[in-house]
């Protein structure tokens, strides 16, 4: 109509509303944390983990008149882990906590934990560049057959044999290229029920090789060959992995007045140690090609 003016955008008028939030997905933190052998430092025993080992004794054979009198030497080993500290700092104005959407401030306090679980997991992962024997090789593509050779290196070590249960924690690439070798058959004869099937409908990850059972961790970091390192080790309770818990996680804040509408400084902070046990016995690197399945 004559003379009316008709305004058809308004969105600088409109309030800027967040409907949800989120925070960023990121790989299981604790898949190689799952596998090791967790310990806490006891309060009131010292800032440092020890572990006695005991040394073998030797039997000998006697005959019926010999006199037995050559006494074993009791004795050992002592292996010590010092936990020490790991923290995350983060400040916040206090006028922008208070014009800030709830949903997206709750947000900040499960990615600074996520921080923390993040980092005991990847120096979980660090051990394995410790590792005494790396197999496979750089370039070379992971087969199965490294993984049970692994296997059989530590249960059966001449020093002291592992008889617990073994793992296999991988990159998934590496993981693919197993996948691929254990279907290889399939359009060329049938596929019954079994091990093969069940790797082409869900894959290996928590199957087992030669005993050795499979995890993927998204947190191995292929570096610029591409190769990724993983490893087999013996898991669990008095495994080759260690990780000794100090302190318990614990928060603290700060505020700082002195600063524009004032500052909060939150602290979240953690203390623990991860070494390896009996070195070069139960702990076995794979280095192995890491390209980008296709």
């Amino acid at each position: 109509m004559s003379g009316e003016t008709f305004l058809n955008d308004v969105s600088e008028g409109l309030d800027t509303m967040l409907a949800s939030a989120r925070t960023t997905r990121e790989y299981p933190s604790n898949v190689t944390l799952k596998q090791v052998d967790r310990r806490t430092l006891k309060a009131g025993t010292g800032t440092a983990w020890r572990e006695f080992q005991a040394n073998q004794l030797s039997a000998q054979d006697y005959g019926e008149q010999d006199t037995i009198d050559n006494p074993q030497q009791l004795d050992g080993s002592i292996q010590t882990l010092t936990p020490t500290l790991v923290a995350i700092h983060t400040a916040i104005g206090e006028r922008v906590a208070l014009r800030l959407n709830a949903q997206a401030f709750a947000t900040f306090g499960k990615s600074n934990q996520a921080a923390i679980d993040r980092k005991k997991d990847q120096d979980c992962l660090l051990v394995f560049a410790s590792a005494g024997t790396t197999l496979v090789g750089t370039g070379a593509t992971l087969s199965s057959g490294s993984i049970a050779a692994a296997v059989e290196r530590i249960a059966s070590n001449a020093v002291e044999p592992w008889d617990g249960p073994i793992c296999a924690v991988l990159h998934g690439y590496g993981i693919h290229d197993i996948r691929a070798e254990a279907i290889g058959g399939i359009g060329s004869y049938p596929i019954p029920e079994g091990y093969t099937a069940d790797a082409w409908k869900n894959g290996i990850t928590g199957l087992a090789i030669n005993g050795a059972e499979i995890y993927r961790d998204g947190l191995i970091s292929p570096d610029s060959t591409p190769d990724a390192r993983g490893a087999v080790f013996a898991k669990g309770p008095g495994g080759a992995i260690v990780l000794v818990q100090g302190k318990s996680p614990w928060r603290s804040e700060e505020h700082k007045d002195n600063v524009g509408y004032g500052l909060l400084n939150i602290y979240l902070k953690d203390e623990y140690v991860v070494g390896e046990r009996a070195a070069g016995r139960w702990l076995f690197a794979l280095l192995h090609d890491a390209t980008a399945p296709s």
